[in-house]
Order: structure tokens, then C-alpha cells, then sequence
């Protein structure tokens, strides 16, 4: 076999492709550097993408490019690219067939730095190893992603998961769209309004909402009024971890005024046992599980709470939508019945939410995947100190959890 020349070398590493070739290679040792010098014949004609037509060569502009580093001495390719005019008035460059349009990398260094955020996870990490600014991370982050969103084939969910996030201090939050069964982020938008969500619904494809059978959703007004208007048919389920958050408060309320009441009497029975009341399962025989059985042997309104929040689990096992119904009824009559003003405000919830509580019964999805979801993006903005501007949040949060493909050609 013939040995490569080193033009021949780079020009195959590259990806160089007729009428393009290596014309020179330079080694810089003083710089740690190689210098590869593409060019290509200024009489071949070049076609108008739009039309097929030949297109006329407005000007060249020398452009440049990173590749892989050669032995640890940075690879940089040089090449006069010519733009050309098309029959429409506007101007374009020419593609190269070792980058994409606009990218200062080869398509190889490019998916090499994606190699890196995906085992690093953080911006800082990724350019410190590639030997690039956090900025062109940045850049890289950005084209993979439309890339990827590019590519996504239209897909049909059968079950969505929407939910919230704190994007900062100040209320400020976003919404996400998952889909539950794939374990992925659909997109992200900006608020959580009824417009926001009915915006990031309409991403869906048209085609695809009516095979969509159920979201899970908390109980917020502006979600549930948007899925009613874009998924008509799909069923809304409400998510079983946020009813149990809420009846974690209520227990916690009632403890708390309970305590303040005891206190001005000298009874510190209620002192420091905030978590003994919302911890789900404890073990009776334990001696912290002795106390607290005196605890709930004693007449305390917070004992009361706490038997209601464990009793209401039951619902969950149903399979029967009448029994559960029934189940539903006399919980909520229990609860007002205990006129404790934080268990009457959820039975109130419960009562108004019966029809999407009961949907669970039917499809058995809740918002397990999305809470993990948003703890890996609590991650990417720990990582990012907050991460402030919802661009750069939303292109790293499909980039890490939207599965999507990402690399260059």
C-alpha cells in the first residue's frame, strides 16, 4: 500500500471532498499549532440551491476552522470560500463539506465537544477540556440543539406530563412538556400562563393530539384550562404527589397552630416534631416510633390531620372508578367534619377535582418522571450559577433531557 501523503492524510481526516483539496500543511512547534490550507479551482461553477441554475460568485472570504488537535498541537484549517448570488436577490456562502454552515469547528471537533457536555454536564467543564472559550460551548449547545429539533420525527405521545418550574427568585417559572412514557423534555416556555401552555401545546403536531389519551398536570387553573382547549380528548389526571404535597401542608398548618395554642399553655408536646407528622412511613417499634404512637394516642387535632392524610393513600389502590367515588365522598365529608380549617380547604380541592382524581384510576400515570426531570435540571442551573436568561436554560435543558439527535453529519 501506498504511504498518505501528509495532504492526502488531512484531507481524508477532514472530510475534504471534490473540488476541494489539502494544498499545504504547515507545523508550527513554537505555537503547538498545524496549519491546513484548503482550497479549491475559482472556475467551478456553483449551483443556486433554489433554482438548480448556475449562480454567479459574488466574492471569497477566507474562512477559518478548529479541528481535533493533532498529537496535542491545535489543528486550524484555512480555506477563501466563495458566496454566491442567488436568482432571489440574496447572498450565500458556499457550504463546505467539513463544517456546517456558519460554524467556526469541523463537524468532527463539533461532535468531539458534545462528546465532553454530555460526559462533563456543565459548560465550564467541556471548554476547559476542549481548549475552548465557554462561549463557543455555548455556540455548540445552541446548533446541536436545532439540529436535533430539526431532525425530530413526528412522534404521538400517549401520555403528557406538564409542570412547573422556578426559574428564579421572584415567581418567575417555566413550564414543561414531557413525555412520560419516553422519559423525555417535548419543549420548555417561558411562564406559566394559560397562553404560555396553550403555545408550547401547539408545538405538538397536529396530527399526532389526537392519539395524546392523558396529561398529568397539578391544579393549576391557567394548565387545566389550556390542555381543556388544545387536547379536548385527552383525559386530565391529576398528579398524585401534588395532592400528597398538599395534604403534607395541611397536616404541617394544623400542627403549627396546634403548637402555638399548647405552647401559651406550657405544653411543648408539639415542639420539634415537624417531620415526625410528614415522614409517610415510620417504623411503630422503633423508640422514635414509640413516641410518636403516643403521639397519635393522645388528643391532638394535628393526630387527627395526620390519620386523614394516611387514610386518603387508599385511593390510589382503587380499581373500581364507583368504590373510589365513594371513597372520595366520605373522605371529604370526614375532613370538613373535623372543622380544621387547612384539612376543609383541601377537602374542598378534592371535592372540586374529583372527575381528574378518578382519571387515575383509568390511565395510572403521574408526575414521578417530570419531578426527576426537574431535578436533573436543578442541576444544570446549579452548575450554571442560576442561569438566568431562559434561552440559554432551554437549550441546555434539550439538550441533557430532550433525547434528541444532536451531532453533525
Amino acid at each position: 500500500m501506498d504511504a498518505l501523503s501528509i495532504e492526502a492524510f488531512y484531507g481524508q481526516s477532514i472530510g475534504v471532498k471534490a473540488p476541494w483539496k489539502v494544498a499545504r500543511v504547515a507545523i508550527k512547534g513554537e505555537l503547538k499549532q498545524v496549519h491546513i490550507l484548503v482550497e479549491c479551482p475559482h472556475g467551478i461553477a456553483w449551483v443556486d440551491p433554489e433554482t438548480g441554475e448556475r449562480a454567479e460568485i459574488k466574492d471569497w472570504q477566507q474562512r477559518v476552522w478548529r479541528h481535533l488537535d493533532t498529537c496535542e498541537f491545535e489543528t486550524i484549517i484555512t480555506a477563501e470560500v466563495p458566496r454566491i448570488k442567488l436568482k432571489s436577490g440574496r447572498t450565500i456562502m458556499v457550504c463546505v463539506p467539513w463544517a456546517e454552515p456558519g460554524g467556526r469547528f469541523t463537524c468532527h471537533f463539533e461532535a468531539y465537544l458534545i462528546n465532553l457536555l454530555e460526559k462533563c454536564r456543565t459548560v465550564k467543564g467541556a471548554s476547559l477540556l476542549g481548549g475552548v472559550t465557554q462561549d463557543q460551548i455555548d455556540g455548540v449547545l445552541a446548533r446541536a440543539v436545532a439540529r436535533g429539533l430539526a431532525r425530530r420525527q413526528p412522534e404521538t405521545p400517549r401520555h403528557l406530563g406538564l409542570d412547573e418550574k422556578a426559574m428564579r427568585k421572584g415567581h418567575r417559572y417555566i413550564t414543561i412538556l414531557n413525555d412520560l412514557d419516553a422519559g423525555r423534555v417535548i419543549d420548555v416556555m417561558e411562564e406559566r400562563t394559560q397562553e404560555a401552555t396553550e403555545k408550547l401545546l401547539a408545538a405538538l403536531p397536529e396530527k399526532s393530539r389526537p392519539s395524546i389519551e392523558a396529561v398529568a398536570l397539578d391544579m393549576w387553573p391557567a394548565y387545566m384550562a389550556a390542555v381543556a382547549k388544545a387536547l379536548p380528548e385527552a383525559s386530565q389526571v391529576f398528579d398524585r404527589f401534588h395532592v400528597a404535597k398538599h395534604l403534607n401542608e395541611a397536616v404541617d398548618k394544623v400542627r403549627r397552630q396546634e403548637n402555638r395554642q399548647l405552647t401559651e399553655l406550657g405544653d411543648d408536646t408539639l415542639k420539634r416534631t415537624k417531620y415526625l407528622w410528614l415522614r409517610s412511613r415510620l417504623d411503630l417499634r422503633t423508640q422514635v416510633g414509640i413516641e410518636f404512637r403516643q403521639l397519635l394516642n393522645g388528643d391532638l387535632q394535628t393526630a387527627t390531620a395526620w390519620a386523614l392524610k394516611e387514610n386518603f393513600n387508599h385511593f390510589w389502590s382503587y380499581q373500581s372508578w364507583a368504590r373510589a367515588l365513594g371513597f372520595l365522598e366520605k373522605w371529604v365529608e370526614a375532613a370538613r367534619e373535623t372543622e380544621l380549617k387547612p384539612l376543609e380547604k383541601v377537602a374542598e380541592m378534592i371535592d372540586k377535582h374529583g372527575e381528574g382524581l378518578l382519571n387515575y384510576l383509568h390511565h395510572r400515570i403521574t408526575n414521578a418522571a417530570s419531578e426527576g426531570l426537574n431535578s436533573a435540571i436543578q442541576s444544570l442551573q446549579s452548575a450554571a450559577k442560576g442561569l438566568v436568561n431562559f434561552t440559554s436554560l432551554r437549550v441546555r435543558i434539550l439538550f441533557f433531557l430532550g433525547k434528541l439527535d444532536l451531532r453533525p453529519a
